[in-house]
């Protein structure tokens, strides 16, 4: 009977620190169950320094997939045989494969995801990153995938872009000044940094110099977040987490599952619909 756990339903999981947090679970095991698969979706809290043991572990124990959450997007990628691209540009996966020939294969849908977004939007000719991990690399390489100009601002920089990337990319230091110049010369502002998490969290910039002929664009889906609430009062475009959340998942689901994600099933459960 789908739905019930038995000694032959296959796993996938999520990792991360922290992890409770992540609306995966909820949306994955909805749609493993819409399409009759006896399988269970289930997180798994990792910190940096067991990341090695987790996965090793998870494929010992014949899980068949997981996705990759923060902080270990980075230092998983260099666990994989194969990386897809643009994972293996970007050196970030937050979709592996633990495939039955003993290789493991890595995605970064993350990036793709973003890219699809991007697509639904105006042509933008000047864009703004925000951050400078994994995330940041993501919404860069979308960015330049179109042939866009990149501002990038940061309070410290990274190697998460890749030199090949990093001659399309403005690096400026996080102060009013920058982000005042680069708003105004930018179509779209990306936040790829982990404010918004937070009830509290807040840049004084977007209030300052955020308009509403722009487009802002989210990586984090927390329903409280002042950042995207700033971006909607201030008039912009806003795409929020939610979106980049459900595009990444779709194509997860597919890589890992071999089947078409059913889309509605998870957008219901992703905006609650």
């Amino acid at each position: 009977m789908i739905g019930i756990i038995s000694g032959s339903s296959d796993t996938f999981a999520i990792i991360g620190d922290p992890v409770a947090h992540s609306l995966s679970p909820a949306f994955w095991n909805s749609a493993l169950r819409f399409c009759g698969l006896d399988a269970v979706y289930v997180p798994f809290r990792v910190c940096r320094a067991d990341l090695l043991e987790a996965i090793t572990g998870l494929k010992a124990l014949n899980v068949r997939g997981i996705n990759v959450t923060a902080p270990h997007k980075h230092a998983a990628a260099g666990l994989c045989d194969l990386l897809h691209s643009p994972a293996d540009t970007l050196k970030a996966v937050n979709c592996i494969k633990f495939c039955e020939d003993g290789q493991t294969e890595g995605w970064n849908t993350d990036a793709t995801g973003c890219l699809r977004i991007i697509d639904r939007l105006e042509q933008p000719k000047t864009g703004l990153v925000m951050g400078s991990g994994g995330a940041a690399a993501a919404a860069t390489w979308a960015l330049l995938q179109r042939g866009t100009r990149v501002f990038q601002i940061a309070r410290s920089f990274s190697d998460a872009i890749d030199s090949n990337q990093a001659d399309g990319i403005k690096r400026l230091a996080w102060n009013e000044k920058n982000f005042a110049y680069a708003i105004e010369e930018s179509d779209i502002i990306l936040n790829a940094t982990p404010l918004g998490w937070h009830k509290d969290d807040f840049v004084a910039e977007l209030k300052e110099f955020l308009s509403k002929s722009k487009f802002y664009v989210d990586f984090n889906y927390a329903p409280a977040s002042r950042l995207v609430v700033t971006a909607r009062q201030r008039g912009c475009t806003v795409v929020d987490g939610r979106e980049l959340l459900l595009e990444q998942g779709l194509e997860s689901f597919r890589l890992l599952t071999g089947l078409a994600a059913p889309e509605e099933v998870i957008k219901r459960c992703i905006f609650g619909e």
